[in-house]
């Protein structure tokens, strides 16, 4: 009798035993099959990143040649977008590929190299305020913004009435101004009081973007033939709606932008000189080129911008705007 016993128990500790082997095993096979998971997951997300810029870069290329017109790109996209779609599969399955291409003049934006060169500083500011104004910005987010602007960019150590030097930043553990010239316009970001500018601009009516009004390339002069209506009242001192009538003709016969047919005519910016004119603006453009090129591989999308001419082709500049679906 005693010895049944003592074989059941052993028998039952075993078995414990065993359950609890056969569960651990089971919870290390799950664990390696999700890692297994993780790491096929990874590897097809940098796939898909990989063959995303490369739709990207496709679109810059794209916008090279000189055979596309401005107002083709969009058409020109999606013919190509379809011609390469059949070609994608992942793991036996079609997967969504595609690009968009945007391509716009860089001279009709505001140049802020040309505008903050050293002895402008006054005029540079007339012309902020105005703009700013138009953006619906408060005054005094306006006048903080324009006064650390200027501190960034100036020589000296002399702080603007609202603005911001080098002592200001570090208490604050920020990065110090350039004392000089921007290199790159995400600069601008690093400038005291510029986001909660660029925050009331973009939740104002007008929702503006700040990116698509400034650029630090070209000749600095503004193209007026290219450049937005509030960009040409703030840069030529006009009334808000003043430049609508030379807007709305710039167009030519046709009524598209970026074809042989557009013109500027002067004439319809009441008050504004030759010299005046002439000073600050340009009615032809230069051969620069902005191209935001955003290609999409399944979940992937990366977005490729380029500064380029077109005659030669020649890419100038070109940074990656870390977008993903």
């Amino acid at each position: 009798m005693k010895k049944n016993l003592s074989f059941s128990a052993s028998s039952g500790v075993a078995l414990v035993v065993v359950l609890w082997a056969v569960t651990l095993i089971s919870a290390a096979m799950l664990g390696l099959a999700a890692l297994l998971q993780r790491q096929l997951g990874q590897e097809v997300a940098g796939l898909q990143n990989g063959r995303a810029i490369l739709m990207a870069e496709s679109g810059i290329q794209m916008a090279l040649s000189q055979e596309i017109g401005q107002t083709d790109v969009e058409q020109a996209s999606q013919q190509l977008t379809e011609q390469v779609r059949g070609g994608w599969q992942l793991n036996g399955r079609q997967v969504d590929v595609g690009f968009s291409v945007q391509i716009e003049e860089e001279d009709g934006k505001l140049n802020l190299i040309y505008l903050l060169r050293p002895g402008n500083e006054g005029l540079a500011r007339r012309i902020l305020q105005n703009l700013f104004a138009g953006w619906e910005v408060n005054l005094s987010t306006s006048q903080r913004a324009i006064d650390s602007l200027l501190d960034w960019v100036d020589a000296d150590e002399r702080t603007q009435p609202q603005g911001a030097e080098r002592d200001d930043y570090e208490k604050r553990k920020m990065t110090p101004p350039r004392n000089g010239p921007f290199e790159r316009l995400a600069e601008l970001e690093k400038v005291m009081g510029w986001v909660e500018m660029a925050k009331e601009a973009s939740e104002g009516s007008k929702k503006i973007d700040w990116r698509r009004k400034f650029t630090i390339y070209g000749s600095g002069k503004l193209c007026l033939l290219r450049a937005d209506q509030d960009l040409i009242e703030a840069v030529l001192g006009l009334a808000p709606g003043t430049a609508a009538n030379f807007v709305a003709t710039r167009t030519g016969t046709d009524g598209k932008e970026g074809t042989p047919d557009d013109q500027a005519n002067p004439a319809l910016l009441p008050g504004v000189s030759q010299d005046l004119l002439e000073e600050r603006a340009t009615l032809s453009g230069e051969d620069l080129w902005r191209v935001t090129s955003t290609g999409h591989v399944g979940e992937a999308s990366r977005t490729m911008v380029a500064l380029l001419s077109r005659n030669p082709p020649q890419v100038k500049a070109r940074w990656m705007e870390d977008k993903k679906r």
